[in-house]
């Protein structure tokens, strides 16, 4: 079979072409094709093709609203591309398939992206307006909380439904603080590192838990009931530190310790473009970290304030027991070896690190994430 150009695959043009002139004969309007033809169409589109026919009409939204998710589950990490046209579309680059999907978004001018949580951005509004913006590129749901006392980094939510029930977690941008807001509360709260001589690096909601990691490789568990408490939870087998980098011409520690969860395992992983990495597997009974030395059928993919251990990457074209890489500095993509070797170098369209962006810097953006929240379990 021939490949069509515009991607309807397994449909045959004399058929199609008559199915939709038999509709159409009568005059009656686009609206009421019938519903089998329209999810013949739907499953054929990338996903965001798919999401912009969904919202043609009623009709056609309920045509695609079955095979959605299974649609926007099976898409790629896909790259948050930056942008000096951030304030118009969102930009998401396909590594595998070398495509660019545009996102027209409500204009976010004056914002600076500071986090991406459950398939949420967030960010936070540079002057003018007080609030902390959401929104799920996907669903274009939004949710608002406001603004936080100093410049934020990372931030996390624990339940996307609205902001009366979610909680948001994050690290100041310096990583000397860690700050989190609560519906109950009327400010946000702010701790200082629990340890001299240490910086935050990293959180993450993992089976109900929020979960804080240190600059030193120790994970803290962040309670959030009505008496808050930061406790020491696991300690890896080795102690890591944190990198330096000039940034807007002043020196700040950047993390290069990150959280990485999948369904059923939490990893924290010492990560640096050209060095051999430490991954290390926390034991949640035990409390300990404890070196792996490989993957299986998974990929790591890594980048500033965006990471995740990915099943079965293969059947996108891509590589297992690997790590993915964006670095903030860096335009390639680097897929480097567990023991640090370069496998593979990609190219994310050739965009330039602008400072003037919204996005200083490219993410891995997971599409799969949309529709998975891990809630907050206080019990």
């Amino acid at each position: 079979m021939t490949k069509r150009k515009d991607g309807l695959e397994g449909i045959d043009d004399g058929a199609l072409k008559n199915r939709i002139t038999s509709e159409k004969s009568d005059g009656r309007p686009w609206s009421e094709l019938p519903m089998d033809l329209l999810g013949d169409i739907s499953r054929k589109m990338n996903f965001v093709d798919h999401l912009a026919f969904g919202g043609v009409c009623s009709s056609w939204r309920m045509s695609a609203l079955a095979p959605e998710r299974d649609v926007i589950a099976s898409q790629p990490p896909l790259v948050v591309l930056p942008s000096i046209s951030a304030d118009k579309v969102l930009s998401l680059y396909n590594i595998f398939e070398e495509n660019t999907y545009q996102i027209e978004l409500p204009t976010f001018a004056s914002k600076d992206c500071c986090g991406l949580s459950s398939g949420y951005l967030v960010f936070q509004v540079r002057k003018g307006q007080d609030e902390l913006w959401l929104i799920n590129p996907i669903t274009r749901h939004e949710l608002k909380f406001p603004t936080p006392p100093t410049n934020i980094s990372h931030a996390t939510i624990t339940s996307p439904t609205t902001a009366s029930d979610s909680s948001i977690v994050a690290l100041s941008r310096d990583f000397v603080h860690l700050l989190f807001y609560r519906p109950s509360d009327d400010k946000w709260t702010i701790y200082k590192t629990p340890e001299p001589k240490c910086f935050y690096a990293d959180i993450i909601v993992f089976k109900g838990q929020v979960y804080v990691l240190t600059c030193n490789g120790k994970i803290w568990n962040l309670r959030l009931q009505s008496d808050a408490s930061l406790t020491l939870f696991a300690v890896c087998d080795n102690p890591v530190r944190c990198s330096t980098i000039i940034r807007r011409f002043s020196f700040q520690y950047r993390p290069n310790v990150f959280l990485v969860a999948s369904d059923d395992e939490l990893l924290m992983v010492n990560f640096r473009v050209f060095t051999r990495p430490k991954i290390f597997k926390v034991d949640l009974e035990t409390r300990k970290g404890v070196v792996t030395n490989s993957l299986g059928d998974k990929a790591l993919f890594i980048a500033d304030m965006s990471s995740a251990l990915i099943s079965n990457p293969t059947k996108w074209g891509g590589r297992s027991n690997c790590i993915y890489a964006l670095d903030y500095y860096l335009d390639p993509i680097y897929v480097l070896s567990l023991e640090g070797k370069i496998l593979q170098t990609l190219q994310d369209t050739g965009s330039s690190r602008c400072r003037k962006c919204t996005f200083y810097s490219s993410y891995w953006y997971f599409p799969n994430k949309c529709f998975q929240v891990d809630f907050l379990n206080e019990n």
